[in-house]
């Protein structure tokens, strides 16, 4: 009993050990979300006739995280199906960066639906891993872009599987 209550401790030790410094939560109360990020993003609001897009950009280095929400009017959503609005998010998504859709897995966020996709572009030089989900009316977008070698780093992994709605 006391080697397995050692053996927690110094697991514990060894994990508080291995904490990234500089990554902190970020929260939205007006996007009703948080996700942890290795800095402070900057907001940037961009509008397409009704809709205004509200994004969360850090870039570092090489690798940049963005997170981001949109609402969409009544009648939209009313004329289209969750997958309809996930498929139209998919195809701009890829456009925007003239990529190419390498994969895309439906996934869901506690019962909304969503889809994770990885998308190429620059000749192959920049991967971009992105995370949508459709919640009522309001569009979710969590991405990042990084050189095609980094695609699959902790750094993506942890900042993707941060993503939590807040209770409004």
């Amino acid at each position: 009993m006391k080697t397995k209550l050692l053996a927690l401790a110094l697991l514990a030790v060894f994990l508080v050990g291995c904490h990234q410094p500089g990554w902190k939560e970020f929260r939205s109360s007006e996007g009703a979300f948080s996700i942890l990020l290795p800095g402070t993003p900057t907001e940037q609001i961009s509008t397409a006739g009704p809709i205004d897009f509200h994004f969360f950009v850090l870039e570092q280095k090489d690798i940049t995280y963005m997170v981001g929400y949109s609402d969409y009017p009544d009648t939209l959503v009313q004329e289209r199906t969750p997958d309809v609005m996930l498929d139209g998010t998919r195809d701009g998504a890829v456009a925007n960066v003239q990529g190419e859709l390498l994969s895309e897995l439906i996934i869901s966020l506690n019962e909304y639906p969503g889809r994770e996709l990885k998308i190429e572009s620059h000749g192959g030089k920049v991967t971009t891993k992105t995370r949508i989900f459709m919640v009522g009316h309001r569009l979710y977008q969590v991405m990042v872009a990084t050189r095609k070698e980094k695609a699959f780093s902790e750094n993506v992994k942890r900042f993707l599987d941060s993503f939590k709605l807040l209770e409004k």
